[in-house]
């Protein structure tokens, strides 16, 4: 063998070795590390979009002649106003505001629209589980976004975008609770929550009294949040008798019985009184 090719293979056999050592990266016991470290250890910038994280996965495949159910949803009456939510308790949330901070129970536009509303199939067909996980962000000493609904079994993201200490709380009935801390800018947890809990429960922060989020546990992917317009819109969804929820964190929730035929854009709305 001459000398270039005994050198060449050296190299190629360095090279695995590195490779199958953890590409020259520390390793790390994982007795060495606690539970809230195992599951912060994620970094922030490998989720943000843009990010250099894994890319988002492939939507479910389309549904043949699928139809979608829209519309609008609105508030009737008198409209309530809304407390100025006090962060002076943490110089850091208050320096993220410009513009006082309202309480986000109820958000009522000019036309009274109404927004933060989850609605959702009741009986809608099975979907695979979704691989893109949700995210539920702490920025500016508030949940993004206020209200949600994921699928079971789909991984949930929590950040803290924040430069202060968050605790999250979340305090479902059907699923298991669970309380942690989050006390560096940049930290992220991932959770699922495998059981179907179709009425939204409380996620909040026992630092910052103010934060509040509510989260559904569905059975498929048929859902949507109304927003500051008081649109929402359910795609994909194949033609048939459904039955459609609408929830608010104030004002509870209604149903309503639609048909949907093959390529149909079924328009529908929803009026919660005050």
């Amino acid at each position: 063998m001459s000398l270039r090719k005994y050198l060449n293979l050296m190299f190629t056999l360095s090279l695995v070795v590195a490779i199958g050592c953890g590409q020259g990266k520390e390793v790390v016991d994982e007795k060495d590390l606690g539970e809230d470290d195992q599951a912060l250890q994620t970094a922030a910038a490998e989720n943000t979009a843009g990010g250099t994280g894994a890319p988002a996965a492939a939507a479910t495949a389309a549904v043949a002649n699928a139809a979608t159910v829209g519309g609008l949803v609105k508030f009737e009456g008198t409209k309530p106003k809304s407390p100025t939510v006090q962060m002076s308790a943490d110089p850091y949330c208050a320096s993220q505001h410009k513009d006082a901070v309202v309480d986000e129970e109820v958000v009522v536009g000019p036309a009274g629209e109404l927004a933060n509303v989850i609605v959702y199939v009741k009986n809608a067909p099975a979907t695979p589980t979704p691989t893109t996980p949700a995210v539920l962000d702490q920025r500016g000493c508030q949940y993004i976004p206020h209200v949600s609904a994921v699928q079971a079994g789909q991984k949930i993201q929590i950040k803290n975008s924040d430069n202060t200490l968050h605790n999250v709380h979340a305090m479902p009935n059907v699923n298991g609770q669970f309380n942690e801390g989050q006390p560096v800018q940049g930290m992220v947890s991932e959770k699922k929550f495998d059981k179907v809990e179709p009425t939204p429960f409380r996620i909040k922060c026992d630092v910052h009294g103010w934060m509040k989020s509510y989260m559904a546990v569905l059975p498929s992917s048929y859902h949507s949040v109304s927003q500051a317009n008081g649109t929402f819109s359910i795609g994909n969804l194949p033609p048939g008798n459904y039955t459609i929820v609408a929830w608010h964190e104030k004002y509870g929730s209604q149903e309503q019985q639609v048909t949907v035929a093959a390529n149909e854009q079924k328009q529908i709305s929803f009026t919660f009184k005050g």
